[in-house]
This record gives C-alpha cells, structure tokens and sequence, in this order.
C-alpha cells in the first residue's frame, strides 16, 4: 500500500499518512486538529482541504457559508442561503464537479441563485479540491472537486450500542429563527445498519451589521435523510440512501439582489431529491479487486408562483453511474473505471408553453501512481469524455476529447517535500441553466471548454511547525458564457495565484493561519459580477483559527476571515471595500458518556457591515450614478447561536 502524506491543521496543523487506495486520509491523532489537508499521490491535490463533522457541529455549520469557512481558496457569496454560491480560487461551482455520496450534482436551475444545496448536520466530510487534478474526479472537473459525505448509522454508535437517536435545537438570534433535528439509527441485524434524520427549520429576515433588515431574506426549511448499510460478506458492501431538502419563502425573484423595479418578491419553492446506490468488493486475498459501483438520480426544482412572467416550473434531472477499480501492483496502483450521466432539464409555464434539453457525458479513465524510488513518487493518468446534447429549438452538439495529467512528488529530507504538477480537464455542451431554456440559445458555433492547471509548491513539517505553499496557474481556453442572449465561446480565462499555509500545535492548543490570492482574468480583464457561471474576482484573503481544548468537556475556538480591498475591478464596477469578519465558538459535554452536548457560537462577533467579495457588488451607469436595477445584498450582522444536542 503506497503512504502519502496528510497534514492536520488548525486550520492547518499537519499530520503524515494518507491511505491512496482507499482515497482517504488516516490522520494523525490529535485530540485537537481541525482542518485535514490531504496529499494523496497528486501533487495537484497538496492543498486538497477536508472538513469533518465535528468542526461542523462545533462551528454549528448551518449554510455554504459556515461550511466553508476556514478554507481561505473557498469564498461563499450571496447573503441568504438560498443565493449562496461556491469560489474556489474565483471560479464558481457550476466550473467544478460537486457531488453528493459520488452522485453528481449538475442542475443549474438559475443563475441567480445557488445550484448546490445540502444540510450540513448530515454530513461526514467536505472534501475540496481545487484545479483540475487527478482523471479521478470526474467529468468536466475544470475548476477542481466538491465531494460531500453523509453519516451513516454504524459511525454514529457508540461503542456496545445497537441502537441510538439523538435529538437537538437551536435558536439564532439575528434571524429570530430556530432549526430541530431528530436522529434514529441502529444495528437492523448484526450486518445492516440504518440512518434516518428530520430536520426543519424557521428563519425570519436577517439583519446586516448596520441593523438595517434584508427583506425577503428568510426561510422554511425540510430535510429528511435516511441511509442503509449492509456487509453482506466481509468483502461486500451495499448502501442505499435517500436525501430531500425543501424550501419555501416569499422572496426576490432574483434573490441576491435587494428591491428594484425589476425584482420584486414573489412565492417560490424549491426542492432537490437524491437517491444513491453504492457496491463495493474488495476481498483481501485479491491484489487486483478493490470494485466500486455508484449509481444515482437527482431530481432538482424551482418553482415561481405568480412572478413577473406568471407561474413557471423549472427542473433538472439526472441520472448516472461510476464503475471503478483499484488494482495494487506492490507498492504502486492502478486505478480506471467508466462512467455515464444523462441530463435533463424542463421549463414549463401555463402561458408560454415548455423547453426541454436532453443531454449525455460518457467517460473512460486511468490513475497510476508509482514509486520511482522511496523517495520519488510519479502520478500520470488521463481520462477520455464525450458530450452530447439536444437543445430544445433544434441546435445539437457532439463534443470529446482526452484530458491527461502528470505530476511528481519527491522527498528531498524527511522533513522537506516539493512537488509539481500538470493536468488537462474537458468540459462539453451540458444542459443550460434551466430558467433560460426558453431564451437564450446555443451559438451554432459552440466548441468545447479546455482547461490547463500548473502547480507546484513543496512542505515542511518538523514537530509541531507545519509550512506548506503552492503556485498555481489554471487556463481555460473557450469558456463559455451570455453573449448578445446566445450561450458562446466568448475567450480565455486565467487565473493564477499562490496558496500558503503555517500552524503549530502543543498540548491542548491548536492554532494556524492561511492566506490565499487569486486573480481570475477574462481575455486580461478582471473578472465581473455579471457572468453567468465562470467566477469572480475576490480580495486577497486571510484565515486564522485558533482552537482550545480547555479540559475534556469543554472547547473554544476562534475563526478570523480577513479580506483585502480588491481594487482591480471591472469596468463600471466599484472596487470591493475589505472587511474583517470574527467568529467564536465553544462546546461544553458535561457528563463524560457525552450524551449532552450544549454549543455556543457568535457569528460576526463585532456586527461588521460588509458585503462578501463573492456576493454582487455596485455597478455603475455610464454617467457615475450607481444602478438601482442589480445591487447585491449584504451579509449578516452579528448572529448568536446556541444549540443543545442529546443523544441516547
């Protein structure tokens, strides 16, 4: 088995191991390490940032925004949760191959709210990659990876139980709004475990951190989660699970902006529904059978109900599959698979008719990572992608093409590592954005997107000081966006920047600090808050987290997010102010089987007024004057969080 290296942090305290064929990292045992930054055998994926269950309860993670927090690569803009979209290094989601448990999320229903949504009290891990990396991740990867992980009910017993629940509330004080959620999971029979979680919650309007409120900002959220696990051998494995999110609320039909003559609040739900299937085999006696089937459909929708254009019903399905091996050759392993995804999406309205848009990707691919020596490891792969698509009003596209990466990782002394890298990633015509299929169309000329990533950096750890920094140059030739109310090439996009990353712990304390600057430029221009699903640029950015295991019951913690002034802007844009955002936390179990769990977390503890660099900034007209028709709302003032979890 090939062993890598992990870095545990605070957000960045470091740690050694990481299990390549599983493609999990085995963390060092640190009572207090919070963020886990993985190196698998990729050197493109040395600043691969995961985030654990329990960093999300201690936070008390409730949106995109809290879930990402201490990543400085990641932004998340919008103000409500409902508009929230992902940056990673100043590309967006909709550039990136996010899924759920392997099923890959890729509706965009409309570009002016987020296409990702998840509870974040279900979840095991986050794990973001960013820059095209490895022919592992997936299909259309030119910006990176998002992989989210739910809980199942085996992890959530604890030592001896068969069954268990857990029941929690709380209450946030900005928004006068509370969340419950109940939990039941247990052994069905020695080799079947189950999961099943209900959450709802109840937000009211937010305040910024001037008190002004921001209308139509709130809530009602459903969740229901439930998950089956079975060993049907020691080298079988089955799990099933389901997950549906609903929201309603009376809101802006264009929900990341505040009130104009042109957005004005209307009813809307939303829903998303996945189902995933996963197959495993890996009998231990078999070097060349590590087997993993995951099959998937996705169901998402927006509803407006009696909006400016009367009742419309947009929705993105899809349904696919990945077949993958792992096969170990010694110390070296081969990793290939195939896998399939077919795509709809519909746009129905009682007055202007229906669009649908039928689309297909099918893709091949090969991973090696091989030890040249003890010291050398040499990471080479490539995958091929074919694309096809029938656009409702006649236009069809077939595109494909082959992405391969290299990279190389070498231990100059026990303490000192340096790595480069190459990697290609190919995105074709998809599925448009669901509101738009009854307008804007295809460009007949359309061709496919390519990126190109460049990174290199190298890693230090000797005791308990962990330094790691990286530079990076991401290309994507061709990409796509509007232009004259047709979906077309419309230039190049680079964005190039570096990543650094220092921490220390001792004893009980944690503490680390991270920065992170990225340039996103369009054909050399900065990137705007107008583009539809390519990025935006944002301030250079600083995190530091500090993290205090006080005794055996008790923690606290310290997240800081500092952004610089971003003063080149596009045309006709302000620049972006800095802001610095501080947040605290702690959690108090004051019995020792830890049935108890009371949390306390302040959000914006100062009650800055600011808007998120990610968020849509001021635009100006052509004479000075600042636009009333797109002005982005601002973030939440100062949010008190208390929560109280018991389990049995």
């Amino acid at each position: 088995m090939y062993q890598g290296r992990s870095f545990n942090t605070s957000p960045l305290t470091l740690a050694i191991c990481a299990a390549l064929l599983s493609q999990t990292a085995i963390a060092d045992d640190h009572a207090n390490a919070h963020e886990t930054v993985v190196v698998t055998g990729n050197p493109l994926a040395t600043t691969d940032v995961t985030i654990d269950t329990s960093q999300l309860e201690e936070r008390q993670a409730n949106d995109l925004n809290d879930i990402f927090r201490t990543d400085p690569e990641v932004t998340v803009g919008g103000g409500s949760s409902v508009s929230q979209k992902i940056y990673v290094r100043g590309l967006e989601n909709t550039l990136l191959n996010v899924s759920i448990d392997g099923a890959v999320q890729s509706g965009n229903i409309y570009h002016h709210q987020g296409s990702i949504s998840i509870e974040p009290d279900i979840l095991q891990q986050v794990e973001v990659i960013a820059g095209a990396g490895r022919a592992t991740d997936g299909a259309g990867a030119l910006g990176g990876a998002i992989r989210f992980e739910t809980k199942d009910g085996e992890e959530m017993l604890m030592p001896g139980e068969r069954f268990g629940g857990s029941v929690k509330a709380g209450y946030y004080s900005n928004t006068e709004g509370y969340k419950t959620t109940v939990s039941g999971y247990g052994l069905i029979t020695d080799n079947v475990s189950a999961l099943a979680t209900l959450s709802y919650s109840d937000l009211d309007d937010y305040e910024d951190g001037d008190g002004e409120k921001q209308d139509h900002t709130g809530a009602e959220n459903k969740v229901g989660y439930f998950k089956v696990v079975g060993n049907i051998t020691d080298s079988q494995k089955l799990s099933l699970s389901y997950d549906s999110r609903e929201d309603e609320a009376y809101r802006y039909h264009r929900p990341q902006w505040v009130e104009s003559k042109k957005n004005s609040p209307i009813n809307q739900e939303m829903d998303r529904q996945t189902l995933t299937a996963k197959y495993e085999l890996n009998p231990e006696d078999i070097s060349w059978l590590n087997l993993a089937l995951t099959a998937y459909n996705t169901e998402i929708s927006l509803k407006h109900i009696d909006g400016p254009w009367g009742d419309y019903l947009g929705e993105a399905k899809s349904f696919g599959a990945d077949l993958r091996n792992i096969t170990s050759l010694g110390k070296h392993a081969l990793i290939y698979g195939v896998e399939y995804r077919d795509d709809e999406g519909y746009l129905t309205s009682p007055t202007y008719g229906s669009d649908k848009d039928e689309g297909q990707v099918f893709g091949v691919y090969l991973q090696g990572d091989f030890y040249v020596s003890d010291a050398l490891l040499l990471s080479a792969g490539g995958r091929f992608d074919s694309y096809k698509l029938d656009e409702s009003g006649g236009n069809k596209f077939d595109h494909d093409g082959f992405s391969p990466n290299v990279s190389v990782n070498y231990a100059i002394t026990s303490n000192l590592k340096v790595y480069a890298g190459y990697a290609q990633a190919l995105r074709g015509a998809q599925v448009r954005e669901i509101f738009k299929l009854d307008g804007t169309k295809s460009a007949e000329t359309r061709k496919e997107e390519t990126a190109e990533n460049t990174e290199a950096g190298a890693t230090w750890v000797s005791g308990g000081l962990h330094l790691s920094a990286t530079a990076f140059v991401t290309k994507i030739d061709d990409i796509v966006d509007e232009e004259s109310k047709q979906l077309a090439n419309v230039g190049d996009l680079e964005t190039k920047g570096f990543t650094t990353r220092a921490a220390y712990y001792w004893d009980s304390v944690s503490t680390g600090i991270s920065y992170n600057q990225s340039r996103p430029e369009l054909d050399g221009k900065s990137l705007n808050d107008d583009t539809k699903g390519i990025g935006t640029a944002i301030g250079d950015t600083w995190v530091a987290d500090v993290n205090y295991q006080i005794t055996e019951s008790i923690v606290v913690g310290y997240v800081g997010r500092y952004v610089e002034r971003l003063t080149d802007v596009a045309d006709g844009y302000d620049e972006k102010a800095g802001y610095a955002v501080h947040d605290i936390y702690s959690e108090w179990t004051p019995f020792a089987n830890e049935d108890l769990t009371v949390s306390l977390a302040v959000k914006n503890l100062f009650d800055k007024a600011y808007r998120d660099h990610a968020s849509y900034g001021i635009y100006r007209n052509d004479d000075g004057s600042q636009s009333t028709i797109a002005v982005g709302t601002r973030e939440p003032g100062r949010d008190i969080r208390f929560n109280v979890a018991y389990a049995f």
